[in-house]
């Protein structure tokens, strides 16, 4: 494992702890908004950015587009994600478009940008709040740092234990905007009661009348009875005196910070006065926390502890709601029944750790929630402590004060151990993940109707002498729930089952549970990871998914795979809108008051054509001799070192104004297409007739691109732009080039169909497209004009013209050979 020895001060420290968050803060704005994109290469007419660039060494970059404000921002690219969760070097600039000054921002001012650009859409965003925790989080994470690096921690080796893995989550998730805040700690409570920190504590106990308590345990025996038999053998005298003085009462357990909160509540005060409720103080065995910070491990004991907690860890207060335990407990009840016994016979490679026990302490009709507590399984105590399993969000962490990351470490040690190259063994690693993971999971849906919060903190892996993934653990009793059109089939084992624990969802929401905490929080966390490391292409990982799924669409009835394959839209949670409009998902979890917004499906990627939006290099791609007009088109992708110039003075001739209206600066025109190029949805190419420019075509991506938008956009279909700029008819070429323009889309066999949208009032355009095979099939009202959506199939194409069915590019097959 490659490691730095250099020692970072506080400061250091602290612009670390800046960028981490940073990172998170850009990448929550990528998921969340539309407001920016990629911007490649060094400027020409665009001297003050030029000179920014060529002082940093980099030419590759986000641009976030603040014109509203008068002010872009550039975020310099070290590496782009196709699963979402992208890389920085820094600083980070912003650019007053007025007076092209360039400064150094922090996130403190992005997230000022941010909101101001959000309050559009969402009038109540309040950054002053977000502004709080962002410092907080900050703060918070220096400390971590700082204790990592002064107890000479690690957090990437191959083999971690449940609470190694547990407790070396340093950074935070990669996709939230505020990982590491905490608001209700002090700096020394901070320390004791963090993962980060391993701090060890005693657990607090209450002594409380048992009219007021609720409890129940699936166990043979209640938890509070066998706590109460433990504090009898190991208390102090104290204790023992009050357990048998009161020897009916029943024994609570709380959190020690929560227990401070608790003692200052009013409630809870009258409670001791009136002789219902005593405070026993700390005692026991020493605790540590998970990464949840709330829930407790000790590697002896049986059960761990999920406390309430009035610590707003992120944006919410940490607190276990009735039907919250109440779900827990049902699950574990019908995990004992043949339903259970069934999931584990027909999918073992999944494990459901259960809460089978909760306390809930109620006053004058009221829940008192800090004492509400929901007690779990164990399954990593005693000799099984030292499994190598963990948390998946370990394995997707970037590295700590120049550790290299866990993910690189693992897959490293996995080709050791085979004696294979590590680009051979990361693809094969992860195909064995998605086999414990897709199949089963997808089939539980189906057969049990069981879905659930898959997501990189509620779920572990387990791995095999090899490093591969070999088990998942599912964990998190406020996490499982059932489809809709599973009630009756469940009440045959459990009458009115879920009753008390709105465990019963419908299926559309419960598909969208899927396709965000599954697959975009959790498999696109591993394809990032596996990426960002250069351990295997994001592209071929994704397909790998998109593999599996198709494995199980047969069998599904549900349309949870379909969804997944085939929409162009999934549903994600967007945690930043949500902090930015003060919103604490976890107090009213009746309606979920967090904010959802569609997101381009990844899956899409596997029909992605690089040929077509994501050429390389700048020589011809294309040619075709036509004997009757005799000339030969041939197509390049378009460069802008080469072509801005004649673009620009295109673009102003007098038949481009109406239609094309990209009559611009030629500055701005640039930074249309450094922007244009550099992305996933659009690519422009030059077409030659004999050796001269003579039109401009873009093929775009059109489940990604603003068309796709209006009308029901399938994943293969891909759309044109065309633009011929001679005035002399002698010299348009306009049906040898079109001709070309469909040759070359239709020779990617990923192209179902070739869409458009032609301004009706051109009149050129719809009998250029008339021509060659398209069909109109509805007007469309678009931002700047209405217009024919127009479609054209291979076939519709060949109709028209027969011998393009047989003509083949050869220059491209010659190109992609080596043969020229």
């Amino acid at each position: 494992m490659k490691t730095t020895n250099k020692r970072a001060d506080l400061t250091e420290l602290r612009k670390q702890a800046e960028q981490v968050n940073f990172k998170s803060l850009i990448n929550c704005c990528c998921r969340e908004f539309n407001n920016w994109g990629r911007y490649e290469g060094i400027p020409k007419y665009d001297a003050a950015l030029a000179e920014y660039m060529q002082s940093t060494g980099y030419t590759s970059f986000l641009r976030f587009d603040f014109t509203s404000a008068g002010i872009e921002v550039f975020v310099p690219l070290a590496y782009f994600s196709d699963s979402g969760v992208h890389s920085f070097f820094f600083p980070v600039v912003e650019r007053n478009c007025e007076t092209d000054v360039i400064n150094v921002i922090d996130p403190k001012r992005f997230l000022e940008l941010i909101a101001g650009f959000a309050k559009n859409s969402y009038p109540d965003v309040d950054p002053e709040i977000t502004q709080g925790r962002l410092e907080n989080s900050i703060s918070n994470l220096r400390g971590y740092l700082f204790d990592f690096q002064e107890n000479d921690q690690t957090a990437n080796q191959p083999e971690l234990s449940f609470i190694e893995a547990e407790q070396s989550l340093i950074l935070g998730h990669s996709v939230h905007p505020l990982p590491k805040s905490r608001e209700g700690f002090t700096e020394t409570e901070l320390a004791q009661y963090s993962p980060e920190t391993r701090g060890q504590f005693q657990l607090h106990y209450f002594l409380i009348h048992p009219e007021y308590v609720t409890e129940k345990s699936s166990e043979k025996e209640l938890t509070t009875v066998q706590l109460k038999r433990e504090l009898l053998i190991h208390g102090d005298d104290q204790i023992k005196d009050s357990l048998n003085q009161y020897p009916d009462w029943t024994v609570v357990p709380v959190h020690p910070w929560e227990a401070d909160h608790l003692l200052n509540l009013a409630e809870v005060k009258e409670m001791q006065s009136e002789g219902f409720l005593h405070s026993l103080g700390k005692s026991g065995p020493l605790f540590t926390a998970t990464s949840s910070v709330r829930t407790v491990y000790n590697a002896e004991s049986e059960w761990m502890y999920k406390f309430s907690l009035h610590v707003k860890i992120t944006n919410s207060f940490r607190v276990n709601y009735p039907h919250e335990l109440h779900r827990g407990y049902d699950a574990s009840v019908l995990l004992k029944t043949p339903w259970g016994e069934g999931i584990k016979k027909d999918y073992p490679e999944i494990n459901f750790i259960t809460d089978p026990a909760f306390i809930i302490v109620s006053y004058k009709g009221q829940v008192i929630d800090g004492f509400s507590t929901s007690i779990r399984q164990n399954p990593f105590r005693a000799a099984a402590a030292k499994k190598n399993v963990g948390l998946v969000a370990s394995l997707t962490q970037d590295g700590i004060l120049g550790q290299t990351p866990r993910m690189l470490n693992l897959i490293e040690e996995a080709a050791r151990r085979k004696n294979k190259p590590k680009e051979e063994v990361a693809p094969d690693w992860f195909s064995q993940y998605l086999k414990i993971t897709i199949k089963p999971l997808v089939g539980i849906f189906n057969k049990y109707g069981l879905g659930g919060e898959y997501h990189q903190q509620n779920m572990l892996v387990e791995f095999d002498e090899d490093l591969f993934p070999s088990r998942l653990h599912f964990r998190d009793n406020q996490g499982y729930f059932f489809r809709q059109g599973k009630v009756e089939e469940l009440y045959t084992f459990i009458p009115d089952y879920g009753i008390d624990s709105r465990s019963f969802i419908a299926e559309p929401r419960l598909i969208n549970f899927h396709s965000y905490y599954l697959l975009v929080n959790h498999l696109l966390g591993i394809v990032s990871a596996l990426g960002s490391n250069k351990l295997a292409d994001e592209q071929t990982l994704i397909s790998l998914i998109y593999d599996a799924y198709q494995a199980e669409a047969e069998t599904d009835t549900t349309g949870l795979v379909a969804h997944l394959l085939h929409s162009t839209k999934l549903t994600i949670k967007c945690n930043l809108l949500t902090n930015l409009n003060n919103m604490d998902e976890a107090s009213a979890p009746r309606t979920h008051p967090a904010i959802y917004k569609e997101f381009p499906n990844p899956l899409n990627k596997k029909v992605f054509s690089r040929e077509l939006i994501k050429p390389k290099g700048k020589d011809v791609v294309f040619s075709r001799y036509f004997p009757k007009e005799d000339v030969e088109i041939t197509i390049r992708p378009l460069d802008p070192d080469r072509d801005l110039e004649m673009l620009h003075e295109w673009f102003h001739r007098e038949h481009a104004l109406k239609i094309w209206k990209m009559n611009w600066p030629i500055r701005e025109l640039e930074s249309f297409y450094r922007t244009l190029l550099a992305g996933d949805v659009v690519n422009s190419y030059i077409g030659e007739a004999n050796g001269v420019p003579t039109f401009n075509f873009e093929v775009y991506w059109a489940c990604r691109d603003l068309l796709g938008g209006y009308y029901d956009a399938l994943i293969t279909d891909y759309g044109t732009h065309q633009f011929i700029a001679p005035v002399d008819p002698k010299l348009k070429y306009a049906s040898p080039s079109t001709q070309s323009i469909l040759d070359y889309v239709f020779a990617e066999p990923k192209v179902g169909k070739m869409v458009g949208e032609g301004s009706v009032d051109s009149m050129a355009s719809i009998m250029n497209k008339a021509h060659v095979g398209f069909k109109i099939e509805k007007v469309i009202e678009l931002p700047d004009k209405k217009a024919n959506l127009n479609f054209c199939y291979r076939e519709w194409y060949w109709a028209k013209f027969p011998a393009a069915k047989d003509f083949r590019n050869e220059l491209a097959s010659a190109l992609s050979t080596g043969k020229v």
